[in-house]
């Protein structure tokens, strides 16, 4: 073999080896993009939406046959996984029922459990009770040409209609009339006038009633109304200032603004006392959103909090700023469990020990989600779990708090637990045994 030829076949071994590393390359690349739109293909069939906020799912239970085929068609441990969700429902259905206790069946009519669940109610809904009723009596025609003499009623036909009473405006005029005594002559009056003193009127007439805004214009019953359809309705002022024209009143939005900016203030002591009791509360979920402000030459960006104390209170706060110091002002004094997402403004808390740490279930499922294209087996395993948790939740969503807090202390130790650590059960890839980052 010449020089030539030996150089030859290595350029042509370089060249394979190119071709290669680059056929391999894009295997991979297929590979995963693949992966993604197989699992994009997944989510369509279980009813869910791909795209921004498409992590929820909304498949209904229509949708759960076809996800479980599906799972099945895809890999046996999606099939393992529907199986344990059937396990779920039965072992939470169990736990309800506990929690119900032996007395509940008192009003049982007989029927036994293997009785098909009753299906709901079809038609229109009974009208409540509580509704005041107006009869409407119409005669035919006959009976009103005729007389009622020349009938005899034998039974009626009624049926029910909703109607409306418009809304109406009222002026309350508060009248308070001026009194002195009989045995005072006119005369008499005019000096005891003007030498009247505090301690010894001259003339006898009423307080004036109190009212949230001294010297205001509106009453308490249009000051509630306008803050329901304002933070209650989501209705803002332009649009009140649009109602109440068409009733016959001029009132803009600037007026209504001030009537909110001065019953801030007054129920500030409420508001204090809310946020006392709220502070009681095992822990608090508190989180942020930017807001825009504005400036004499442009917007500032602001932000509002919210500190939800579940089944008692949900206070907002202001400020200009997302930093610890805002913090501080809104949890000040406040010791316990904290739910808040990953955010360096909470970290100094943690670090002095009044508050624990409570990680968003939510947050963490995001985490997961995202790596369905890279890790799919392992990133469905951890979604899985994830979906018991919330499924055990949604079950006792409607429950009354007492029973909540019993279905969880005999259930979630046995199903909801496990789910959390089954999740370092499985074994994983160099690529997912990092932690998870904060950010």
């Amino acid at each position: 073999m010449t020089e030539a030829e030996a150089e030859q076949l290595r350029g042509e071994l370089h060249a394979l080896r190119e071709a290669l590393a680059n056929a391999t390359s894009d295997r991979e690349r297929y590979r995963a993009l693949y992966m993604q739109l197989l699992e994009r293909c997944r989510l369509l069939e279980r009813g869910i939406v791909v795209g921004q906020k498409a992590e929820r799912d909304r498949g209904g239970e229509e949708t759960q046959l076809s996800m479980q085929l599906l799972g099945m068609m895809l890999s046996p441990d999606e099939a393992e996984a529907a199986a344990e969700d059937d396990g779920l429902d039965d072992a939470l259905s169990d736990a309800l029922d506990e929690a119900d206790g032996p007395g509940d069946d008192a009003g049982d009519t007989g029927r036994g459990d293997t009785c098909a669940p009753r299906r709901p109610r079809r038609g229109r809904r009974k009208l409540p009770e509580a509704l005041p009723r107006v009869e409407i009596e119409i005669l035919p025609p006959e009976v009103l040409q005729e007389g009622l003499s020349s009938f005899r009623r034998i039974g009626e036909v009624v049926s029910e209609v909703v109607e409306r009473r418009p809304a109406s405006l009222v002026v309350a005029r508060i009248v308070r009339p001026k009194f002195a005594r009989r045995d005072d002559a006119a005369e008499t009056v005019e000096e005891h006038l003007s030498e009247e003193t505090p301690e010894v009127p001259a003339v006898v007439i009423a307080s004036p009633p109190e009212r949230p805004i001294e010297r205001g214009l509106a009453g308490p019953g249009l000051l509630a109304h306008t803050i329901v359809q304002r933070w209650q309705d989501h209705m803002p002022s332009n649009r009140q200032e649009g109602i109440y024209a068409r009733e016959g009143l001029v009132l803009s939005r600037q007026t209504i603004c001030s009537w909110h900016q001065q019953l801030a203030d007054l129920v500030e002591p409420l508001v204090e006392a809310m946020l006392a009791d709220a502070f009681r509360s095992p822990y608090l979920c508190v989180d942020a959103t930017g807001v825009l402000v504005q400036a004499s030459e442009q917007c500032q960006r602001a932000h509002f909090w919210v500190l939800v104390a579940p089944g008692r209170h949900v206070l907002y706060r202001f400020s200009h700023k997302h930093d610890s110091e805002a913090v501080d002002r809104l949890l000040a004094g406040y010791e316990g469990y904290l739910v808040a997402d990953a955010h360096s403004v909470y970290d100094h808390l943690y670090a002095r020990g009044g508050l624990v740490e409570v990680g968003c279930w939510a947050h963490c499922r995001r985490y997961f989600y995202k790596t369905l294209g890279t890790e799919p087996e392992l990133a469905r395993h951890a979604l899985g779990l994830i979906r018991k948790l919330f499924k055990v939740e949604e079950k006792l969503a409607d429950e009354a708090r007492k029973k909540r807090e019993s279905v969880r202390s005999r259930f979630r130790r046995r199903s909801s637990t496990p789910s959390s650590h089954g999740a370092t059960s499985r074994p994983r890839s160099p690529s997912t045994a990092r932690r998870w980052p904060r950010r």
